[in-house]
């Protein structure tokens, strides 16, 4: 009988599989025989690879962080104005995280690790908190050059908009599963943009 050579997947293939699994069921409820059964892989041929499910999560988390930043940074500086760059990213993070093509229920990764798993994992909160200070770096910086640039007059300090805006967009997420609209959290999103003075 010919049982067929074992599935071959590139690391970058299994973490893209492996990265949608965990993001739907959560770290937790996630199996290996959950991976296998994604990847198609053989448990001898993904262990090559990744020695248990917590290694595989790891590089699967660094894996999106990295992602997501450089989108943030390509969204946020895809606009000659940076608050418009700003505005931009922020929204259409909120359409990623709400639209059935993207994100659909399952929310923001980072939000459900940061819930789920992080509260108890110092290696994965540590990874968050880097991640985040790397983005708030980009973030204040893009206020910095409004100000300096086009004179914008911000209502609070830029590390304290970005703390607030952060905490509203992780709101909006974790909402956006099943109690408000995208069309809600859009509005929201842009009321409280306008209370911070980012409403140009």
């Amino acid at each position: 009988m010919n049982i067929g050579r074992p599935r071959k997947l590139s690391r970058e293939a299994i973490l893209e599989i492996a990265m949608d699994v965990f993001w739907e069921k959560g770290y937790e409820a996630t199996s290996i025989a959950d991976i296998l059964s994604a990847t198609g892989l053989h448990k001898g041929s993904l262990y090559q690879t990744f020695r248990d499910k917590k290694t595989l999560f790891i590089a699967t988390l660094d894996h999106y962080l990295g992602q997501m930043y450089q989108l943030k940074k390509d969204v946020m500086q895809s606009e000659s104005d940076p608050i418009t760059g700003l505005k931009k990213f922020l929204h259409e993070m909120l359409s990623l995280s709400g639209s059935k093509g993207g994100c659909g229920n399952k929310g923001c990764m980072i939000v459900n690790t940061l819930v789920e798993t992080a509260p108890h994992d110092i290696e994965i909160r540590k990874m968050l908190e880097q991640q985040n200070k790397k983005f708030q770096t980009l973030f204040v910086e893009t206020l910095n050059t409004a100000q300096a640039e086009d004179g914008l007059k911000l209502n609070f300090p830029a590390e304290i908009i970005f703390g607030l805006l952060m905490s509203t967009m992780n709101g909006l997420s974790n909402n956006l599963k099943n109690m408000i609209s995208l069309e809600e959290a859009h509005q929201l999103l842009e009321i409280q943009l306008q209370l911070l003075g980012l409403n140009n």
